[in-house]
């Protein structure tokens, strides 16, 4: 993303101009004037978070507007078919999407999560759980990729398969995996966007199932991917699972997957929030299609 070649104090040039105001800027980043200030004169102490929060922003005020153009078309991305059966190929590729998918939501390193699918044993300086988060993101797409690809079977998409997959992605990570939450869910980076009541979660899923499941164009995951995430059935890992079901419906279509990593992270918070808040969904849907011919 283009995004990611721009110095930070740049961006924070460009966002001065939008805001105007330092206190509206330093507000919508969410720290003090102060703090804004000192960025300035010290960039290295800027945080990772803190510049993931200003990529974001980034994202909305200068490449959403752009992105969002009415009757976008784009040419659908198939899965190569030397990929299907070359390991050199495709286990490269799996290990991007199961590190991009655990990239955007915790702070594992490349090199940690290479330990642990690599070593297949609990490496020194790695606790259970962030082993148990890498191992199962590998296992989960890797078992989605033989079953629809090497064995040519379709994964059914229900309400049942989407709770397995939740369980595989979050089984000794969360108590409460395979079941839907009884809680009121909270989006993180996804900020003013109200997610389903705990109550009428399984109407809403048996909705979804039954409307998107199906999904087979890359315009149409893309946007029954954001109706997922609104949705936020469990009470953890909806991000994992919600990746995952893309993969499995692009793969059941012969699409290439789009991967969701730390180069396109910004943007892909950025056009979710835009979809959901607004149901104006041609950001999302060309950045699925240029995530898709990164591979």
């Amino acid at each position: 993303m283009k995004y990611n070649d721009i110095n930070i104090i740049d961006k924070l040039d460009q966002l001065q101009s939008a805001f105007f105001y330092s206190t509206k800027l330093a507000e919508a980043i969410g720290i003090s004037r102060r703090t804004l200030l000192n960025w300035r004169q010290k960039p290295e102490s800027i945080s990772a978070k803190s510049r993931l929060d200003i990529d974001v922003l980034y994202c909305q005020h200068f490449l959403i507007p752009e992105w969002d153009a009415p009757k976008q078309s784009f040419e659908a991305v198939l899965l190569p078919d030397d990929m299907v059966h070359n390991e050199a190929l495709f286990l490269p590729f799996l290990r991007r999407l199961s590190y991009g998918t655990i990239e955007i939501e915790t702070d594992m390193a490349k090199t940690d999560f290479d330990k642990i699918i690599d070593e297949k044993k609990l490496p020194k300086n790695i606790d259970r759980q962030a082993f148990l988060e890498g191992f199962n993101a590998f296992m989960t797409h890797k078992q989605l990729w033989q079953k629809i690809v090497e064995h040519g079977e379709p994964v059914p998409i229900t309400e049942q398969s989407i709770k397995t997959l939740h369980a595989d992605f979050m089984r000794g990570v969360y108590d409460n995996a395979g079941f839907y939450s009884t809680k009121t869910r909270v989006m993180g980076q996804l900020e003013d966007v109200r997610t389903t009541e705990p109550e009428d979660i399984e109407e809403e899923m048996n909705r979804w199932v039954y409307k998107e499941a199906k999904s087979a164009t890359l315009e149409a995951i893309a946007k029954a991917h954001a109706y997922f995430i609104l949705i936020h059935p469990f009470g953890d890992g909806n991000g994992r699972v919600g990746r995952a079901l893309v993969m499995a419906q692009c793969l059941n279509a012969r699409l290439m997957p789009p991967v969701f990593d730390g180069e396109n992270r910004a943007m892909y918070y950025a056009a979710m929030q835009h979809a959901m808040k607004h149901g104006r969904y041609a950001p999302l849907v060309r950045l699925f299609y240029e995530a898709a011919k990164r591979n």
